[in-house]
């Protein structure tokens, strides 16, 4: 299989213009979809034998509480992590050798600071939007709820709820969603069905019917992110910023939602 290679700065307008990566300039992208179905595949077989192991241990315990339960899903969701990072490395950057900064992680070329925070500000004006639609509809049970929220009653697991929401799942979340899969499906689909696509499984990530609608759009703003500025770190900067004030919300209330 022929390998496409990136295009390299002309070194005597470099100090002129910004390098141009193939996410920015519409070119495609070396991986396709059976590399991202297999990707998806092998985060889900990830998943199950992680649960399977857990469930495994739990058993052997015995009666261990529902702490040492939900220390284990945390360590649990974890490793899922590491496994978007992995599945995106994998079948992305090794297997076609196009290197980490075809998944987005290059210096911004266009933005700033105010990207990230346009982006964290939209995220919570959906949210409140969402949140009016659906108490005036008197659709309660379309209310997103967090999976994370009996975590908060125990102080001795904040810090793995931290380590998890702050710092683990913008990097993993971003790495898979937005700079694999999303330019492996705008290659093919365009962007706006790419970035639909994309976010709505984002969403389905966090296991909860009413987080269905509002999590897809704000997936689709980090996606937004990414493509403006051209630099993945824009997006995990964003999703660190929101998943920051979310978790700090959770700690003061005592849950999350």
């Amino acid at each position: 299989m022929e390998q496409e290679t990136f295009p390299q700065p002309d070194p005597w307008t470099e100090s002129m213009q910004p390098p141009r990566w193939p996410s920015e300039s519409g070119r495609q992208v070396p991986w396709r979809l059976r590399d991202l179905g297999l990707a998806a595949a092998s985060v889900l077989a990830a998943s199950v034998f992680t649960l399977i192991v857990l469930g495994s241990v739990l058993a052997f315990l015995g009666d261990t509480g529902s702490d040492v339960e939900m220390a284990g899903l945390l360590t649990a969701a974890l490793v899922v992590d590491v496994a978007f990072v992995a599945a995106a490395g994998w079948f992305g950057v090794r297997r076609y050798s196009c290197g980490w900064r075809a998944l987005g992680f290059r210096p911004p070329v266009r933005g700033g600071w105010w990207v990230p925070l346009a982006v964290v500000l939209a995220a919570y004006v959906a949210l409140g939007v969402y949140f009016t639609i659906v108490e005036l509809a008197g659709l309660g049970k379309l209310v997103p709820q967090s999976t994370l929220e009996d975590a908060f009653d125990n102080w001795a697991l904040l810090p793995l709820v931290g380590v998890l929401a702050i710092v683990a799942a913008p990097i993993a979340e971003e790495t898979f969603f937005r700079g694999f899969l999303f330019p492996g499906l705008r290659s093919r689909w365009g962007t706006l069905w790419a970035a639909l696509v994309s976010s709505l499984l984002f969403a389905s990530l966090h296991f909860d019917l009413g987080s269905i609608i509002p999590f897809t759009v704000i997936g689709m703003l980090f996606v937004w992110a990414y493509v403006f500025s051209g630099s993945l770190w824009t997006s995990i900067v964003a999703h660190f910023a929101f998943n920051s004030i979310s978790f700090l919300l959770a700690v003061a209330t005592g849950g999350g939602s």
